[in-house]
């Protein structure tokens, strides 16, 4: 009997090959949408979750009032395992950024150099009790030893390819120049993803007897907050979180006794299983709401195919009510009659299931901005996709199937022989859902095309828009070693003052506006209540207001000096110092003389266009790691020119590292990563969904025509002109377009306001948006229903009323 009824499915697809084409692509597109937004959230959901206690595993944070760190003063971390009680495992995560190392050539005095190690860690041997490796070589008690560094095999092939792991033992590397480090272990990547996985281990004993790393590390002080210093904990079974919180306070207030505190920070646990979602503390953190989002999409693209699927079934009932007439009449059941409707719907999806996978590589680079590096296809959990795919397709054949069944089963047999249909109930409900679920869809069309355009502005205005300060022209690199080599980073300063298509150069630390944000605590002299301030902080020579052309307003640019410092201020911070006017601002000092406020630099933007302008200060240092160059504006076609003279300096002072420099205005543009991400994915969410949503329009205009063929026939035969058929044709359906356009204004309108409120500095939604959007809209489903309606009525009457 099954093989009968899918027998009878084949047949009427192979009638029906346009509407079964319609059917399978549409649901097809939503099928591998949904498949790549699966595969997406099954990747980010995946991280730290194959840690044995992982119920247990904590990361320690810290949290001030206007600020939250992913990690904590490292000196904390050294004292925990002593004087907390409750933790049964400390993991320390140490880390210095763009630092390169070094690998010895054989039979040469020369090195191979790798720059920014971002991969690298400082650690001891419980990280790997934490989680476990496949060793190669070694083991993880080396670990203990100062000046040892366990490799996975990924840099075990980068930086020793023609050795095996066990020839790697006793190799060397050179860490930041001059600290010599010998290869004890060699392990396999990390199987399983972690945002603590790294390429390299070197053991944290090391620190302490270098003083070029206590220093750069601030291994004694406590009111040192980075990042780079973090720290994994393992409670012991029963521990309340609160318990080890309590504890940490206790201890960072009795060391910081000896020392300053003008920070207000707590120190927090975070759950593990909240560090890859959490954007406070975890700059690359996946938000939560990203990933519901992309579900609620994938299920929107999934319901249009099954939308298609319904309308298009339902359009056909008028020609189906016979076949279902003469099958009742001859016995069938209506449990028989809607199992072979089922069946036939089933053969629709698993065809349309089996192109999806197709269409897979293309949708994975459609999403491509949310897609990260570690989810290829490759390294896809195959069982999983072939079970999702099952689920999905048994779910897509009962909703896409289970009302065109009802209604294709309800026509009572005397009424579909004698061609009575008006007085079926059934033929009119599945008309006015047909008309309702296509409205739907063109709603969803219409407020993702808003979107985008809402969308695409604000990232536009946000690029160009004024941020108080030069940024077109303007070239930043970092110099090796950070601080510690600030002295060769003033001589390279020198020899690129000779290069006369420099128009000016500064060396310091940060930008104006950059990927991050750096503050100082001070004491403000003339504070009547002696209570610290908080400021943005930048510091370099006395040419930074030169490279980024910053307007004075009162006062003077500063000096260097080596006993004391003058810095500059901008508006904003005058109400935070309770200082009535510029003029009055100067002379002003913080920390009992040490600086003295001598300059007030108009106010500028120091982040994305989500922020407002925040008090500053710039103070002058002869020390930095940061290059600020600004070339000639006026003739772009010297930038490569002066670029290539600035690589050949750099080398002669650093000759062992790569020159790499960035432009300014790209990393201003990369504040807007995610809102980039968020345009592409709607673009493809527009592309997606008019596309479905014109494939179903498509195949409600031919059963239109067909519908009323001789209708056609008869009106041109009466003198009506092609145009009026037309009119005629596409009246209904353009309606139902219109009426979805004006639903979709209000809806669009609010999420793009709610969306608009995260930025302080925003292109208002103007009315034009609405409306080019909607004419944008009515175009396409002209152009899709013309190509069908046009022909119909360009037929030859004749040849439709020729059985009459």
């Amino acid at each position: 009997m099954i093989k009968i009824f899918f027998k009878t499915a084949l047949r009427y697809i192979q009638k029906n090959k346009l509407i079964t084409t319609i059917n399978i692509v549409s649901l097809a597109i939503g099928i591998s949408a949904t498949l790549v937004i699966f595969l997406l959230v099954q990747y980010n959901y995946s991280f730290d979750k194959h840690l044995k206690h992982g119920d247990r595993t904590f990361r320690l944070v810290s949290e001030g009032d206007n600020f939250k760190f992913g990690g904590v003063p490292l000196p904390l971390i050294r004292t925990l395992q002593d004087e907390a009680t409750g933790i049964e495992t400390v993991v320390p995560l140490y880390k210095f950024p763009n630092i390169s190392i070094k690998i010895p050539k054989e039979k040469s005095v020369d090195f191979m150099v790798f720059s920014k190690q971002n991969r690298l860690v400082f650690t001891t041997r419980h990280y790997f009790d934490l989680y476990t490796h496949h060793w190669l070589a070694g083991n993880a008690a080396s670990l203990d030893k100062p000046n040892t560094i366990v490799l996975t095999e990924t840099d075990l092939n980068r930086f020793f390819p023609n050795y095996s792991p066990e020839d790697a033992i006793g190799k060397t590397i050179i860490f930041a120049d001059s600290i010599a480090f010998q290869v004890s272990g060699v392990v396999q990547p990390m199987p399983r993803n972690s945002d603590f996985a790294f390429n390299s281990f070197a053991s944290s004993a090391t620190i302490p007897i270098y003083p070029s790393l206590t220093d750069l590390s601030n291994w004694d002080q406590w009111n040192s907050y980075s990042d780079s210093y973090q720290c994994l904990v393992v409670l012991t079974a029963g521990t309340k979180p609160a318990k080890v919180e309590a504890d940490l306070s206790l201890i960072v207030s009795n060391h910081k006794k000896e020392q300053t505190d003008v920070w207000n920070v707590h120190s927090k646990l975070q759950p593990i299983a909240d560090v890859h979602f959490n954007a406070a503390f975890n700059y690359q953190a996946v938000s939560s709401a990203t990933l519901r989002n992309l579900i609620i999409l994938a299920l929107f693209l999934l319901s249009l195919g099954a939308i298609n699927f319904v309308n298009l079934s339902t359009a056909q009932s008028i020609e189906r009510a016979k076949e279902i007439g003469i099958r009742k009449t001859l016995g069938s059941s209506k449990f028989m009659l809607s199992f072979q409707f089922l069946a036939e719907t089933a053969v629709i999806s698993f065809l349309a299931t089996l192109l999806s996978i197709v269409l897979l590589p293309i949708l994975l680079h459609a999403f491509e901005g949310f897609v990260p590096e570690g989810l290829t296809l490759e390294r896809a959990p195959l069982q999983f996709i072939a079970v999702f795919l099952t689920a999905l397709w048994i779910i897509v054949t009962i909703i896409a199937g289970s009302y065109p069944a009802w209604i294709l089963t309800g026509y009572v047999p005397i009424l579909a022989l004698k061609n009575q249909f008006s007085k079926n109930s059934n033929l009119s409900r599945s008309s006015w859902l047909r008309k309702s679920l296509t409205v739907f869809q063109f709603i969803l069309a219409q407020v993702f095309l808003i979107c985008v355009v809402v969308v695409t502005r604000q990232i536009q205005y946000a690029v160009q828009k004024d941020m108080g300060f030069r940024k077109d022209a303007i070239v930043n690199f970092y110099i090796p070693g950070n601080y510690s080599n600030s002295t060769q980073g003033n001589i390279l300063k020198t020899k690129l003052q000779a290069i006369p298509e420099i128009k000016a150069i500064s060396f310091g630390n940060q930008s104006p506006a950059f990927s991050g944000w750096m503050s100082s605590t001070m004491n403000y002299d003339q504070s009547t209540d002696n209570k610290p301030v908080t400021l943005d902080a930048r510091n370099g020579d006395d040419h930074y207001l030169d490279v980024y052309q910053i307007p004075l307003i009162a006062g003077r640019n500063i000096r260097l000096l080596d006993s004391t410092k003058e810095a500059l201020i901008n508006e904003k911070a005058l109400t935070l110092l309770n200082v009535a006017s510029p003029a009055e601002a100067i002379g002003k000092t913080f920390n009992n003389g040490e600086t003295t406020i001598v300059g007030i630099m108009k106010d500028f933007d120091l982040a994305s266009a989500r922020f407002d302008i925040r008090p500053l200060i710039y103070w002058g240092n002869k020390d930095g790691y940061v290059m600020h160059i600004a070339l000639d504006q006026q003739h772009p076609e010297n930038w490569k020119i002066a670029l290539d003279k600035v690589a050949i300096v750099y080398k002669s002072v650093f000759p062992d590292d790569e020159f790499e420099y960035t432009f300014l205005d790209d990393t201003i543009a990369g504040f807007y990563k995610k809102e980039r991400q968020l345009s592409q994915l709607l673009r493809w969410a527009v592309s997606l969904s008019v596309l479905i949503a014109g494939l179903g329009l498509f195949g409600l205009a031919i059963f239109t025509a067909n519908q009323r063929t001789k209708e056609i026939g008869i009106r041109k035969v009466l003198g009506a002109s092609v145009l009026q058929i037309l009119m005629l044709l596409l009246k209904n359906l353009l309606s139902l377009v219109g009426i979805a356009c004006l639903v979709a204004f209000p809806i669009a309108w609010y999420f793009m306001h709610k969306w608009l409120a995260d930025f302080v500095y925003r292109a208002p939604i103007h009315w034009s948006i609405f409306a080019l959007s909607a004419l944008g809209l009515l175009f396409v489903a002209t152009a899709v229903l013309l190509s069908k309606t046009y022909f119909s009525a360009r037929a030859n009457p004749v040849d439709s009323l020729r059985d009459e």
